[in-house]
This record gives structure tokens, C-alpha cells and sequence, in this order.
């Protein structure tokens, strides 16, 4: 399936979020998206319209010191959602991030409307954030 509209619109976001391309990115989110994020770390919330989401990943980024990496595993797809599998890893400090989880992603007429993050380790996951943002206060 790897050639279905829906599984082509997230190997596109992970191109660009791999590339930094955050212009590219934004193309593919509707502007009504919301990005739910789980825990309660610091990092955690809703994220709605484009602005917000993309401010989202920026900050991922810059707490992470830039060392945040995202590895598509595997993409499954149907007429309206795409679920991505990832590989998510990062370091600050002496503390390391590695987790797999999922991404839900809802599409409507090729625009993403909506992601769920469902964590595989929420306790390690909120742990690296809560770091993270204490060695780089707001």
C-alpha cells in the first residue's frame, strides 16, 4: 500500500520533517489540523491550526539540541487515516530518548486534519521531555 495517496502524504511529512523543510510541511496540513500530543510533560497538549503544530515540531527540536531523529517504520492506510509506526530518538544531556510509537494520522481531501501520538512508553517518553525543557527554560 505504500502507493496509497494516504501512505504517500505521510512518507511525504517525514521527508520534509527529516529535512528540516518545515514550508513543505505546512502545504499538507489542513488549517483546521489538531495535533493531539499525550503525557504530561511539558511538551504535551493540543496543538491546533498549522502555526501551532509546526511551532510544536520547532520546539521538539530545539529541546532536543537538534539531535531529534523520527525513523518511519511502517505506514498502514485506509480510505480516511494513515497510522504511522516510528522510531523516535533524541539526547540531552546524559539523558537518551528511544521509543516507538504511533502516530495516527486522519486525512481529508489529501490534507491532514488530525494526528493522535499514541506513546509505547509514556513514563520514558514525558521523563526525557521533563529534562529536556529544565535545561532550556521558556
Amino acid at each position: 500500500m505504500k502507493d496509497h495517496p494516504n501512505a504517500v502524504l505521510v512518507h511525504h511529512c517525514y521527508e520534509c520533517f527529516q529535512a528540516g523543510d518545515l514550508d513543505r510541511l505546512q502545504e499538507v496540513l489542513a488549517p483546521h489540523v489538531v495535533w493531539h500530543e499525550p503525557g504530561r510533560s511539558p511538551i504535551a497538549g493540543d496543538y491546533q491550526g498549522p502555526a501551532a503544530v509546526l511551532g510544536f515540531v520547532d520546539t521538539l527540536r530545539r529541546l532536543s539540541d537538534g539531535t531529534l531523529s523520527v525513523e518511519l517504520i511502517d505506514v498502514m492506510v485506509s480510505a480516511e487515516r494513515a497510522v504511522a509506526v516510528q522510531r523516535l530518538t533524541a539526547r540531552v544531556g546524559n539523558h537518551d530518548l528511544d521509543v516507538v510509537d504511533a502516530l495516527d494520522f486522519e486525512v481529508h481531501h489529501g490534507r491532514i486534519t488530525e494526528v493522535s501520538v499514541y506513546q509505547q512508553d509514556g513514563y520514558a517518553f514525558d521523563e526525557f521531555w521533563l529534562h529536556a525543557a529544565a535545561l532550556h527554560p521558556a
